[in-house]
């Protein structure tokens, strides 16, 4: 009997439908992701540059909804250089010296000093925008470059074409290796292929194929990455991945955090098989169990574990944010906050993800 074959998750020039009704939740979910992996200890780095992201992108969104066209990743390298120079960074006379904007005022705890440990801060730190073919620090490979490319994929109406090459686009602008843009690249897949998979029914293993079948298309020499994602999706290997001593750092870490992201929230995926909507907390927190915290890789694993989970599932913490007119509610939102002297890094990510939704969805 012939066995009936998956259907794609990932089509090449077909994209994510905005009108879906569980679209809003599927963005909150995924914005929320990076501070869920450590809720009480505010904004970190990976929380902050993802915001950065979704603000980048939610401009570009505000610019063409006005008629004009924008670069998104200019958007995004400006998005990054505030954030650097919010770190300390010192930028050169001839670099860029983008004024402070709304998400400064807007957002005082995602835009607040904090933790600037990777790659992205050294490169951002010279002024200068990386690109592909001129990369600032060809061997970057930190692994923040992960949460801060996943909201690519909530973009919607555009496939993995186009995808991909945001994703790549983004991440050279700090990171060279190829390795990392690609890795980078899996990343947004995942993310785009996860919420798919919502409307499927398909497994958590079939987002995680689906993402291995595009990177292998993709034509950046990535041979690590590559054979990485092939190891998660064979279970012997998978397990082997997590039962690693040690974790590599540069110019692999981006990879090696990408796929025992994948292997932990797989293998608690397939512990507890036929979850409910609703329930990428559990498996999270199952899969955060495989993945101690004992290094930038392994914390930006759990970062990837997490979000994967968000996207497939949704948060706990994203459901019950108010069903209103979006724009009305992040007004509201800010209002009750300056009243009451009030916020928490919860609140403000809700507002970035209902401002998404404002501007994204038809």
């Amino acid at each position: 009997m012939t066995s009936v074959p998956e259907p794609e998750l990932l089509d090449r020039d077909r994209g994510l439908d905005a009108s879906a009704a569980d679209y809003p939740i599927f963005v909150r979910s995924v914005v929320l992701a990076p501070w869920s992996v450590q809720p009480r200890a505010g904004a970190g780095e990976a929380t902050q540059l993802a915001a950065r992201t979704v603000n980048a992108l939610n401009e570009v969104a505000r610019w063409a909804n006005d008629g004009q066209a924008a670069d998104p990743t200019a958007c995004a390298w400006l998005s990054y250089l505030r954030w650097a120079v919010a770190n300390g960074a010192h930028l050169f006379d001839d670099a860029p010296h983008p004024p402070a904007d709304d998400f400064d005022r807007d957002f005082p705890l995602l835009a607040r000093p904090g933790e600037h440990a990777g790659d992205s801060f050294t490169a951002l730190a010279t002024g200068r925008l990386g690109e592909v073919a001129r990369p600032v620090l060809p061997l970057g490979g930190s692994p923040e470059v992960l949460a801060r490319t996943a909201p690519y994929g909530l973009l919607p109406n555009i496939g993995w074409k186009s995808l991909v090459a945001l994703a790549v686009d983004s991440a050279a602008i700090t990171h060279g290796s190829a390795e990392a843009q690609t890795a980078a690249a899996g990343m947004a897949l995942a993310v785009h292929a996860a919420f798919r998979a919502r409307d499927t029914g398909a497994a958590l293993g079939h987002v995680v194929a689906e993402t291995r079948r595009v990177c292998a298309l993709m034509t950046r020499p990535a041979p690590v990455t590559r054979d990485l994602l092939a190891r998660c999706c064979d279970a012997r290997s998978r397990d082997a991945l997590l039962d690693t001593s040690t974790t590599p750092e540069g110019q692999h870490a981006a990879s090696h955090a990408l796929a025992l992201g994948f292997a932990a929230v797989l293998h608690a995926a397939d512990e507890h098989p036929g979850h409910p909507a609703g329930s990428g907390d559990g498996i999270a927190s199952r899969a955060l169990v495989a993945l101690p915290r004992e290094s930038a890789t392994l914390e930006a694993a759990r970062t990837v574990a997490l979000t994967v989970a968000a996207a497939r599932w949704g948060l706990d913490a994203a459901s019950d944010a108010p069903a209103t007119d979006p724009v009305a509610a992040s007004e509201k939102t800010r209002a009750d906050t300056t009243a009451t002297g009030e916020r928490d890094v919860r609140a403000e990510l809700l507002i970035l993800a209902r401002e998404w939704n404002a501007r994204w969805r038809p």
